[in-house]
């Protein structure tokens, strides 16, 4: 308003100057000056209004195509600067180009108004950033990134350093690893290269993100087919989980699922993108542990022995490859043994004499000593049917004759007892035993002992109650003993 005011005073200024000249010249040529003069006075005035509404802007063009308009290139260019300086201060200083080109289209109208926010908007979607860094290539994948060489080699180096060798203080020229193994080498076990690629500054990594996905990898989903021995808690510890992870990712499989060979279960786990393998020569001192070599000899029934040599440990110096990959040890084999001292083997006589289990009817006193305190016969109005001794200087019971053994436990009224079998038509009967040392089925020789004498069962004290017994009869025990 304040334009077209100032130009209205303008025009009437002129107006004014135009009828004096008028009315002092009186003619036709002043008439002619006037109107000359309000021609150009009009153009002027329009010129003028013209210039005070019209701006300049900029049209912006990305590879070609108009994205918006700004009100001067600067604005392009300050987003720009500021996107790399955003990489640069994460990564460092980077050579960061801009791949598209930009062109700008200079257009001057009246009330004009550039679209800054929108263009600017729509610039960060179209601008693309590269810049050259260093590829990590592993097995012919590239799975990371980083701004320089120097950088990718320190984080393959410390990641090495994790498994690798430690600097022995007292001979610099070995190396040992933290298993104490001399003799290290560190390898990756995938084939590892480094190469210079073009990329996005997004996809540049920091050493932490690097080293992370590297050592703990990422997140994969595999499955995992049944096989016989296989169980849920054993499959979980093969890939580094819990037996919860399989029945989350299992909705079929409970704590009580039978599993189906051939059954395939799901196992989502971790997976490290680089193993460090460790070749390690270990020497150890070991035992060497003697072995025991058995002797028969008919001196000794069956069922005993004696040492006659005593067994003595040796020692051997072995050196072992091993076989690490990422700590764990996977191979383990020997390169090298020398021995140090020889084992001495235990020897032990074992008797082949076969026990016979046929008696020869010559019966022996089957106490150590001892008196008769009750005999064979009739007492308390019934057949005593044995012998009762006591009064002995050992308790121990010896077997009467060869024989098999076919009953020894409780007994009824003779408590614990032992019957024998002798093969010829005799049996003999300890009873009131108060321990029985065999079993059913043992053959014992004559003086073996068979038991130790008690009171159990129907017993009034300590004492052995005896008997003999032919062909199904008791007889009188004193008709056969023969000292």
């Amino acid at each position: 308003m304040e334009r077209i005011h100032k130009a209205k005073n303008w025009i009437q200024d002129k107006w004014n100057q135009g009828v004096a000249l008028v009315k002092k010249n009186k003619g036709k040529t002043a008439i002619g000056l006037v109107t000359v003069s309000l021609f150009i006075t009009g153009t002027g005035l329009a010129n003028h209004y013209y210039n005070a509404n019209s701006k300049t802007l900029y049209h912006v063009l990305v590879d070609g195509q108009e994205i918006g308009s700004v009100d001067h290139p600067d604005l392009v260019q300050q987003f720009i600067d500021k996107q790399i300086a955003s990489q640069q201060s994460l990564h460092g200083p980077l050579n960061i180009e801009v791949q598209n080109q930009i062109e700008y289209v200079e257009e001057t109208q009246r009330n004009a108004s550039a679209a800054n926010e929108s263009t600017i908007k729509a610039l960060q979607d179209k601008i693309e950033l590269k810049v050259t860094a260093q590829s990590l290539t592993v097995d012919g994948e590239a799975v990371g990134y980083t701004a320089n060489k120097e950088l990718m080699n320190q984080i393959l180096e410390e990641i090495k350093d994790q498994y690798g060798p430690l600097p022995v203080a007292q001979d610099k020229a070995q190396t040992v690893n933290a298993a104490g193994a001399a003799n290290v080498e560190v390898k990756f076990k995938e084939s590892v290269s480094i190469e210079e690629s073009r990329i996005n500054p997004d996809k540049i990594m920091t050493k932490e993100e690097l080293m992370s996905l590297l050592v703990k990898g990422s997140v994969e989903q595999m499955i995992h087919t049944v096989k016989p021995g296989d169980c849920i808690s054993c499959i979980a510890g093969q890939y580094g989980i819990t037996s919860q992870d399989i029945y989350r990712n299992n909705p079929g499989i409970t704590e009580d699922t039978l599993l189906q060979l051939g059954q395939d279960i799901i196992v989502t786990a971790a997976r490290p993108k680089l193993t460090v393998q460790t070749i390690e020569e270990k020497e150890v001192e070991e035992v060497i542990h003697y072995k025991i070599e058995a002797q028969t000899t008919e001196t000794m029934f069956r069922g005993e022995q004696k040492v006659i040599q005593e067994g003595k440990e040796g020692r051997k110096r072995v050196t072992y490859q091993i076989i690490r990959e990422n700590g764990v040890q996977t191979e383990k084999k020997i390169m090298e043994e020398v021995i140090l001292a020889e084992a001495v083997n235990k020897i032990i006589q074992k008797g082949s004499k076969v026990k016979p289990n046929r008696g020869d009817g010559k019966f022996t006193w089957p106490t150590h000593g001892g008196r008769i305190t009750s005999g064979f016969g009739p007492r308390w109005g019934r057949t005593h049917k044995g012998l009762d001794i006591a009064g002995v200087s050992n308790r121990g019971i010896k077997a009467s004759d060869n024989g098999k053994v076919v009953q020894a436990g409780w007994n009824g009224n003779y408590g614990k007892s032992v019957i024998i079998d002798h093969g010829n038509g005799y049996k003999t009967l300890y009873g009131h035993l108060s321990s029985v040392s065999v079993s059913v089925g043992d053959v014992v020789q004559k003086g073996d002992k068979i038991g130790v004498m008690g009171s159990t069962g129907e017993s009034t004290g300590t004492h052995l109650h005896f008997e003999i017994i032919k062909n199904g009869s008791n007889t009188n025990p004193m008709r056969y003993f023969r000292g």
